[in-house]
């Protein structure tokens, strides 16, 4: 059998307002915490995972004064690879993954979040 990987990628700054909020890794740090307590309390299911920050960099908008864009970005990303996990149905895990990062998006104020399983990918 093979691996499952996923992702989930989101920015730290609020919306795309030059003016937003800019959230630290701790905050969403305690989002997923939260996310994951309350899931296992319910008996509901959960994905563990690796939270990394980082910049993205991409084109800046023809009205900016910059050529570039480099925003503050966070990735939780993990994959279910021992016989128990693998044996988790596929929607059950892209639920899971939309659970999370609806919380990510609603907590942190993002516009979007990015999802990626296996080799789909979306946003929300």
């Amino acid at each position: 059998m093979k691996k499952k990987s996923y992702k989930i990628t989101f920015a730290l700054k609020e919306g795309y307002s030059p003016k937003g909020k800019v959230y630290d890794l701790d905050d969403a740090v305690k989002v997923i915490r939260c996310w994951m307590e309350k899931r296992l309390k319910d008996n509901k299911p959960v994905l563990s995972g690796l939270l990394q920050e980082g910049q993205l960099f991409f084109p800046a908008p023809e009205s900016s004064k910059e050529t570039v864009t480099v925003s503050s970005t966070a990735v939780y990303c993990g994959e279910l690879s021992s016989t128990a996990e693998l044996k988790r149905k596929n929607k059950e895990i892209r639920s899971t993954l939309e659970s999370l990062a609806g919380e990510l998006k609603a907590a942190l104020r993002q516009e979007s979040v990015f999802i990626i399983y296996r080799d789909d990918n979306w946003c929300i």
